[in-house]
């Protein structure tokens, strides 16, 4: 395939900015986005006060050249905000939604967000060089979904990001939106189901009427996913950078198609007041808000681990007795170990369910590939087709079956996660296929765990700059009693105690952009963040930055967690932490821009570890049942 994206990304790579295939395809998508802003402010004012081409953005200003060395990326940004503010403020109706006020306040969010990474002048210039030439008109949104797959090949971790597009084309298809819908996806990510909903009614006269809603919390996600809309010519007014765990609206959709997280959430006490009990399962909390904002009629098509179906905690229990008997739990997809390589080799299922009445059975439809499926051997349209062309009619086949919603309810382990029958009595396995898959599953498990070491023995070139106390960099403070009464289930303004939130209140007391520590009880000197306005309670102390030049918050978060604040408790009754013990902790500080990089690869270390669990659970799990069946072949009488 002749890709326009892939010789600019071999050159970003060259950059020394540019670490790994992320960070190329983060600044590839930046100088997109601004290619994409500068077209439509063209056409938006007829070229009139416009600087005339892509290229004079960056270089007839100088903009990116500061004595001839330093790159500068703010003046761009300032000029685009100016260029936006001129047509905003113009008398004609906009002809481009991507200017209106909400829109362009979620550009400038990824523009503030997405930190500018190359150092190179030369490489700028030959890429935006590159960029002038491209015409996003002709097929770009083709090449850029391409340039995301070969991402996730080359670093696995990113596949977070990215559903498999055979996969989710074969979802939208079955799940067939109405073109006046509103689609939901609360984990968004390069926003792919959007794109296959929209090409699934491209024929529809109505299409017009179809409204996309999605959220992701990663700044990279939401730039891409950002992007991959735009491209494809669909608005970005419903989607947000958020946490759609924390959502409390009453908001209901039509339709939810998404890929689901899993692993552990790193912050469990911020969920807690919705999930309590959940363990931080991301799986499991993010099946509960599907179910929550399906609306009446509404339809579901959710990615989901396999320890999801098996699993026998009492607030699993309770999810998959309430999709069984207050929603129609349809179709249940079985797929193949090694479709989401090389992400993961977590087995998953897709769930299919309605919020309508509960019917008698469920389709079950357990899909085979030819060959394994890996890295070098994807899954494919072809796969899914004879999946697709049964979906309707539930027919029972070689790979169907239909299961009674009767019997799974008096089964005390109520397991969804279902076999096809089998000509052997007592046997629920193809051992053969086992074994294999067990032996797949080992290599992709190595395979993360080496590349978690890797990612953990990472070289850095770092110079600390300045040993400091917190006392010279931020300033600590205690927050303010509420009453009990106050504290409200919902609201605009979360309520942090010693332990994360706690509820909603009607105003804050703290800005954003602070770091909450805990003050009192065991929890005191839990680490937690917030970035958007919130009341502070007297349990809990808060941490703002008084030289955001010298200090990045969320390096700084991390590096307190790392610290085990909570050795510095005193206290019989009940331990504390004090403001002034809080001060006189010292902290390390290499440079701003180590300090985010660094900051990002804690991050990624965190999931990295997440994922490694959860699929050592998976793996755990299909281990004991193979070797359990393994006895009782042998046991039975033949």
């Amino acid at each position: 395939m002749n890709n326009k994206l892939t010789d600019i990304i071999e050159l970003l790579r060259k950059d020394t900015g540019i670490n790994n295939a992320i960070d190329a395809v983060e600044q590839l998508s930046l100088l997109l986005l601004i290619k994409y802003i500068d077209r439509a402010a063209s056409i938006e004012l007829l070229n009139e006060n416009h600087l005339g081409s892509f290229q004079s953005l960056f270089f007839d200003l100088d903009n990116f050249s500061k004595n001839g060395s330093l790159i500068d990326f703010y003046t761009l940004r300032d000029r685009l905000s100016q260029i936006a503010t001129n047509i905003s403020f113009s008398e004609s109706e906009l002809s481009h939604s991507v200017f209106s006020c909400r829109n362009w306040k979620k550009i400038e969010n990824i523009l503030e967000q997405i930190p500018f990474r190359i150092r190179s002048n030369k490489i700028l210039y030959l890429v935006v060089h590159r960029l002038e030439e491209l015409d996003l008109l002709e097929g770009i949104e083709v090449d850029f979904d391409y340039l995301l797959l070969n991402m996730v090949k080359d670093s696995g971790s990113s596949g977070a990001y990215y559903s498999p597009r055979p996969l989710i084309k074969a979802m939208v298809s079955v799940l067939n939106p109405d073109p006046l819908a509103t689609v939901y996806d609360p984990a968004m990510g390069t926003g792919g189901a959007f794109v296959e909903v929209k090409k699934h009614t491209k024929d529809e006269n109505s299409f017009n009427g179809l409204k996309f809603v999605g959220n992701d919390l990663s700044p990279f996600a939401h730039l891409i996913g950002t992007l991959n809309l735009l491209l494809n010519d669909i608005d970005i007014s419903g989607v947000s950078i958020s946490d759609s765990l924390l959502d409390r609206h009453d908001q209901k959709y039509e339709f939810v198609i998404s890929g689901l997280p899993f692993g552990k959430a790193s912050e469990l006490s911020k969920y807690e007041y919705d999930y309590h009990g959940y363990s931080g399962s991301l799986e499991a909390m993010f099946l509960k808000h599907t179910m929550d904002k399906l609306a009446k009629g509404g339809r579901a098509a959710i990615i989901i681990p396999d320890g999801i179906l098996f699993g026998s905690a009492t607030h699993l229990d309770k999810l998959k007795r309430k999709l069984l008997t207050q929603f129609n739990l349809h179709t249940v997809l079985s797929l193949p170990k090694g479709t989401l390589a090389p992400y993961s080799g977590v087995k998953v299922s897709v769930l299919f369910f309605d919020n309508t009445a509960s019917e008698k059975d469920i389709w079950f439809y357990e899909l085979s590939t030819e060959k394994p499926l890996g890295k070098l051997n994807s899954i494919n349209d072809f796969d899914f087709e004879n999946f697709t062309s049964l979906y309707e009619r539930r027919e029972i086949s070689e790979h169907s079956c239909l299961v009674s919603k009767e019997s799974l309810l008096k089964d005390k382990l109520l397991n969804l996660s279902f076999s096809l029958p089998t000509k052997e009595m007592g046997l629920k396995f193809d051992k053969q296929k086992m074994v294999a898959s067990l032996k797949s599953e080992q290599s992709a498990l190595m395979t993360s765990i080496e590349k978690h070491f890797n990612n953990m023995s990472r070289n850095f070139e770092l110079e600390y700059i300045h040993d400091v106390a917190l006392k010279d960099v931020c300033k600590l403070r205690s927050g303010k009693n509420l009453n009990k009464d106050d504290v409200e289930n919902k609201g605009e303004f979360p309520v942090y105690g010693g332990n994360g939130i706690i509820g909603y209140y009607l105003a804050p007391n703290r800005p954003g952009d602070s770091v909450i520590i805990g003050k009192v009880g065991a929890h005191c000197g839990n680490i937690h963040f917030s970035s958007k306005p919130y009341w502070l309670t007297t349990n809990a102390i808060s941490l703002e930055l008084l030289d955001t030049t010298r200090v990045y918050l969320p390096y700084l978060a991390h590096v307190l967690k790392s610290l085990d604040l909570n050795n510095l408790a005193t206290g019989t009754a009940q331990k504390f932490v004090s403001i002034n013990q809080l001060y006189e902790v010292e902290v390390s500080l290499p440079s701003l821009e180590k300090q985010i990089e660094l900051s990002e690869w804690f991050t990624s270390i965190e999931k990295s570890k997440n994922l490694i669990q959860s699929t050592l659970v998976s793996f755990s799990k299909d281990l004991g049942a193979i070797t359990s069946d393994s006895i009782i072949e042998k046991a039975l009488k033949r």
